[in-house]
């Protein structure tokens, strides 16, 4: 309530208690601590549109940057500067990259993007930005996720990025990083990219050992879209805002996210007690699952146990294809392209498409013969 001092960009924000924060709640020798890397989730939302507005240069803002929502100016003049680069997508038909290419002239944004904390679900101060007429793009994303890293991030050296399209997304992040003058990293940061578990099973198999949040060290039993959970309750008052002036539906926005974090934040403690409970069942279950490993270890060769282990550290360091030793090898079942074409090819069987007038003809002439 101090009316003398500029809150500045995010000042009237509340953020996660327990995301780890040098300087807040952090030990002394954290940087030894795998459970001290950031972990964040990053979604778009596209019912959250927004319509143009017929006299733009009323709108008037009163706290543009100061919650959740991105400063304006900056953000603009970044999506002016930044290459658009049309990148289709090799993996999976996602929304949020084969929808960048859609005009939508009614509309002066098709939705909004976020980050979240993927642990509690606490939206990131500062860098909820709007998409465009023509969808979700790279631009927006690099510029949400960069800020987030950024955030009370100091010495920070890894962060887990939860991304539905991360395979896509980060192959050339870190150039485009590099060619735009309005985005940063922290220095060293190394940044490790996920698909959530849901997302995934859409994506190609090669994805699933490198993108999968079960080889990733410290990311637990994460699913990775907590941020599907927060745009339900959202979902209820974007239709309201989607003719506001565009001030007025950021400052909207802003008040919901704000509510959803001071939520988390109270409810912190009695909230989280399944979570204890799960924990502790967690616990009794590692002890059954080491007791079975040990049991199978026992009777194996103990030289390739050894290599094993090697590769599996190796392939953890190195990330990418060399995580491809975690896929399972076995006959793959055939496709259903593949079971037609040897359709085809046998010598009873009809060459070309049989049309339903000529089944029902050839069904009549059988039963004829008969």
């Amino acid at each position: 309530h101090d009316m003398e001092q500029d809150p500045g960009d995010g000042g009237l924000a509340l953020f996660c208690p327990t995301l780890p924060q040098p300087g807040l709640n952090l030990p002394a020798d954290w940087k030894v601590q795998y459970d001290s890397h950031r972990q964040y989730v990053v979604d778009g939302n596209f019912t959250a549109q927004h319509m143009k507005m017929n006299k733009p240069e009323l709108d008037v803002a009163l706290s543009d940057g100061k919650g959740y929502m991105v400063t304006e100016v900056p953000y603009q003049k970044h999506l002016k500067q930044s290459l658009d680069s049309k990148e289709r997508s090799t993996c999976s038909n996602h929304r949020a990259i084969n929808a960048a290419n859609i005009n939508k002239s009614n509309l002066q944004s098709t939705g909004i993007g976020a980050t979240a904390c993927a642990q509690h679900g606490c939206f990131v101060p500062k860098l909820c930005g709007r998409f465009s007429e023509r969808g979700a793009r790279y631009m927006n994303t690099d510029y949400s996720i960069c800020n987030a890293l950024g955030y009370h991030s100091e010495s920070i050296i890894k962060a887990l990025v939860i991304y539905d399209v991360g395979c896509q997304w980060s192959v050339n992040f870190r150039s485009r990083v590099k060619n735009s003058p309005s985005l940063l990293l922290p220095p060293a940061l190394e940044i490790v990219p996920a698909v959530g578990k849901l997302h995934l099973a859409a994506h190609k198999l090669s994805c699933f050992p490198r993108y999968s949040l079960n080889f990733i060290k410290g990311a637990g039993h994460l699913d990775g879209e907590i941020l599907e959970t927060l745009w339900a309750p959202f979902n209820k008052i974007s239709p309201t805002a989607r003719s506001m002036t565009q001030a007025h539906g950021q400052e909207v926005y802003d008040d919901h996210m704000r509510d959803s974090n001071w939520k988390k934040l109270v409810g912190m403690g009695d909230k989280y007690i399944p979570n204890i409970k799960k924990y502790k069942n967690s616990n009794k279950c590692l002890e059954e699952m080491n007791q079975a490993y040990e049991q199978l270890t026992a009777v194996l060769d103990p030289d390739k146990v050894a290599q094993w282990e090697s590769n599996a550290l190796r392939a953890e360091a190195d990330r990418g294809e060399a995580l491809d030793i975690h896929l399972l090898k076995g006959d793959r079942a055939p496709t259903f392209h593949e079971v037609w074409l040897q359709l085809t090819k046998n010598p009873k069987f009809p060459s070309g498409n049989v049309g339903l007038a000529a089944w029902l003809a050839e069904g009549i002439s059988i039963e004829d013969s008969q």
